[in-house]
């Protein structure tokens, strides 16, 4: 695999640096200035120019009309790709705004107040504007559009929490679910498929996961992580801590791009792999600090610092990142530096992303920021990238099964299931996180303040 570095760096806000869905355009905000370029040569497109230091940016699904927010002024400008003199301008007055997003339809924008119990849904096609109350403020993933955009699931908090479905054709509700057994609702997400709702509960003591049939409209599975768990514990050789290879409490969903496996998290090591039909455990991932395994079933790169010397007269020398395979059993994982344990009183797995083809999962402890496992969910096969840094994001390859991850430095780490790579940035730009073009091959790079595009050149 080879990376061209060779396009020049720009400056940008925050991190506002983004490809359209269509892959046309990539568009990124510097102050008030919002530049939109052409990806066939990269040369700029349109520009437009927002009243205040633009805080936000989000294309529309159809890439036909772009947004920026500034939530300090509470106004949002709308500008369209077709008739860049058209213009349209929101401004969320004393509630504030807390979030921006567009529906699935790309002609109305959702916009929620500082203390997120009110949504507010703006359509550009008539200018009038739907109020949704009671949305559960508390709830940090309470809001979430169905794959084919006809759906609107939110949390609710009446006089108790339940979930409420609306139609995005005329923001109706349609199903209102109470959710009976839940000690409160902290979670949905839909199966990639639109065909069922997931809602958990994610309490370390009553901790659970339902699931209903929008097809049936009925409940068809349901997860109670500790009690589902404990039979795992009998394909534990008797020396571990049981204790530990239990799943506490219910963190995150991830969803294998198929829809056949559901993984989840709580607030232990574990991951539990979930089948999509009868809802019970196919498998556990344990992100055991301690590498037992032999180099057949495991494999470990460790990032390492080699010092070039240079051949020129001056004998000069430079240092050069590699990525090393250590095959020392056991090996022990760097752990969290002490000083950092209180920003994570409940550590957690936060990092949790299938590759498109679903065959791998790459996941990061926060107890061990600086590892990252990439389990083969089909074999007993697990790899180890362990950096010199706190691991900031991975991202995979939409076309091929390729994961770069990213530190908050000067190099980019990749991963295939054939090769691992340390590549430096331009022009030692620090980098944070990444959007892979829709199509691959192509990835815009970007850290707090600056981006570069980079095409990626493999003969796999």
């Amino acid at each position: 695999m080879a990376m061209d570095t060779g396009n020049e760096a720009f400056r940008i806000n925050n991190h506002l640096c983004k490809f359209s869905g269509d892959g046309r355009f990539l568009s990124f905000a510097f102050q008030g200035n919002l530049v939109i370029k052409n990806t066939g040569t990269y040369d700029t497109f349109l520009s437009f120019s927002f009243i205040d230091i633009i805080e936000h940016v989000e294309w529309t699904p159809d890439s036909e009309y772009i947004l920026c927010a500034s939530f300090k002024k509470a106004v949002i400008q709308v500008f369209s790709i077709c008739y860049p003199d058209w213009r349209c301008k929101l401004t969320e007055g004393s509630a504030g705004l807390e979030r921006v997003t567009w529906s699935p339809d790309g002609r109305h924008i959702i916009t929620t107040g500082d203390y997120n119990i009110q949504l507010s849904i703006w359509s550009l096609e008539n200018r009038s504007v739907t109020y949704i109350q009671n949305v559960k403020s508390s709830a940090n993933k309470k809001l979430k559009f169905s794959p084919d955009g006809k759906r609107l699931a939110l949390i609710m908090m009446d006089t108790e929490s339940y979930v409420a479905i609306y139609k995005t054709c005329n923001w109706k509700i349609s199903r209102k679910l109470i959710c009976e057994g839940l000690e409160s609702i902290d979670g949905i997400c839909w199966v990639p498929n639109g065909e069922m709702l997931c809602i958990w509960s994610s309490g370390v003591l009553h901790s659970k996961l339902l699931v209903f049939s929008t097809v049936s409209e009925s409940l068809v599975g349901s997860f109670v992580a500790d009690e589902e768990t404990k039979h795992l514990t009998t394909m534990i050789p008797e020396h571990e801590n049981e204790f530990a290879k239990r799943l506490k409490g219910i963190s995150n969903l991830r969803w294998i791009p198929s829809g056949q496996l559901l993984a989840v998290t709580g607030f232990r090591k574990l991951i539990i792999l979930l089948n999509h039909l009868t809802w019970k455990p196919l498998a556990w991932l344990q992100h055991d600090p301690i590498i037992k395994d032999d180099i057949c079933s495991t494999k470990v790169y460790k990032e390492c610092v080699m010092q070039i010397r240079d051949t020129n007269k001056h004998a000069t020398s430079h240092c050069r990142h590699i990525l090393e395979e250590v095959r020392t059993r056991p090996f022990n994982l760097p752990p969290l530096k002490r000083d950092c344990i209180t920003e994570n009183p409940i550590p957690e797995i936060d990092i949790v992303e299938f590759s498109a083809c679903g065959r791998y999962l790459s996941t990061r402890h926060q107890l061990y920021p600086t590892t990252l496992w990439i389990w083969d969910v089909t074999t007993d096969k697990i790899e180890y990238l362990l950096l010199r840094n706190r691991i900031t994001n991975v991202r995979w390859d939409p076309s091929s099964t390729r994961l770069l991850a990213f530190t908050e430095s000067a190099n980019i780490f990749e991963w295939s299931p054939n090769s691992v790579a340390c590549i430096p940035t331009p022009k030692g730009i620090v980098i944070s996180d990444a959007q892979w073009h829709p199509h691959g091959k192509t990835v815009a790079l970007y850290g707090y303040n600056k981006a570069a595009i980079h095409h990626i050149n493999s003969d796999r």
